[in-house]
């Protein structure tokens, strides 16, 4: 028996506000991300394909997302007519009014898938004489909440669940891990196995406000081997994202200050295109980054996804509680000035939505 373990895929999010054809460049990542996730799956050819929530990044999700869901659904299906799909509802996909079960929902009239978006379920798959409890992250909310039961006349029992094992913590869901031969978690953006047979498999791209804390991780699914006891992460080929070392300019050199960030990105392997791109700067003070050549500031904007500059260890006077993004530009001589749109931009004010990074100070 094997198991194909997707989560957290949050189709439809945006962020950077670049665009191409009328669509949000992060948004269409995701969806390709998606597609590739599919493509592997369909090759490895899995009796069962589970995916464990935040399968759309809002309750309410652009046509775009509904539409790389449906067709990634219909590829698997063509590819594996016989492999069944189980999907849960994660908490990006449930809308606070119970009474609105959210698009998941309507998941249940697509050939070969059971969702399930409000209340725990319950799917036996004959053919594989497989039991599987599906826990979305509304049935989660219920307290008490009921420990799910395995079903001693199948060969094997899995849960797919949104959330986080209980481990004598508040919220977490009571499975008892034991009992179970496959318990697929989502919520979580990283592949990790809390225990043997409890997995996280992560998302499949780099979704959270500062991708760059994941820089250096992979994104993908996980293939288990139920008989064998074996858990496969399968990576999935994503946007390149590049955290660049802490630099330190000294104070008072504007000039300096570009020609470091000038050999920097030189030096980043592939150059910068079409990459997100971070690099802080140690004590840089807020006066030397009005001295950049607007020139040389677009052409970081232009050459990258997004280019995100930010400040650390900046003094800054206890009561100024000004943006620091309004500290850099306010002061210019020209406040219409290209200088100002490109700082704010590279600083995180025009980043737009949950994906926006401004420069921060300790």
């Amino acid at each position: 028996m094997i198991v194909a373990h997707l989560s957290d895929l949050h189709l439809g999010h945006r962020t950077f506000d670049r665009a191409e054809r009328g669509q949000n460049l992060r948004e269409r990542d995701l969806s390709v991300a998606f597609q590739r996730a599919i493509e592997a799956i369909a090759k490895a050819g899995p009796d069962l394909v589970v995916v464990a929530g935040d399968v759309f990044d809002r309750s309410n999700p652009p046509p775009g997302a509904l539409v790389a869901l449906a067709r990634g659904l219909d590829e698997l299906r063509t590819a594996l007519p016989e492999t069944r799909v189980l999907m849960v509802a994660g908490a990006r996909d449930t809308p606070r009014r119970t009474e609105d079960a959210g698009a998941l929902a309507a998941l249940d009239t697509f050939p070969n898938v059971d969702a399930a978006a409000g209340r725990a379920r319950a799917v036996v798959l004959p053919r594989h004489r497989t039991h599987a409890i599906l826990l979305p992250y509304r049935s989660a909310l219920t307290r008490p909440l009921p420990a799910p039961e395995p079903d001693p006349r199948q060969r094997w029992n899995i849960v797919v669940a949104h959330g986080r094992p209980d481990d004598g913590e508040a919220g977490g869901i009571p499975i008892e891990h034991d009992r179970w031969d496959y318990v697929a978690l989502g919520g979580h953006h990283t592949f990790r196995r809390v225990r043997d047979g409890v997995v996280y498999s992560g998302a499949v791209e780099r979704v959270g406000v500062s991708p760059w804390d994941e820089a250096a991780e992979e994104k993908g699914f996980v293939l288990a081997d139920l008989e064998a006891g074996e858990v496969t992460f399968v990576p999935v080929p994503g946007r390149p994202v590049v955290a660049l070392a802490p630099t330190h300019v000294p104070v008072g050199d504007p000039a300096g200050l570009q020609a470091r960030l000038e050999e920097v990105v030189r030096e980043v392997p592939g150059g910068i295109e079409e990459k997100i791109v971070r690099i802080r700067l140690q004590g840089t003070h807020p006066d030397d980054l009005r001295g950049l050549d607007p020139t040389f500031l677009a052409s970081l904007v232009d050459r990258a996804l997004h280019f995100s500059i930010e400040l650390t260890g900046t003094p800054v006077p206890e009561m100024d509680r000004t943006p620091l993004i309004d500290r850099v530009t306010t002061s210019l001589d020209a406040p219409d000035d290209r200088v100002v749109a490109l700082l704010r931009r590279v600083m995180g004010s025009g980043g737009g939505g949950r994906g926006r990074t401004g420069a921060r100070t300790p």
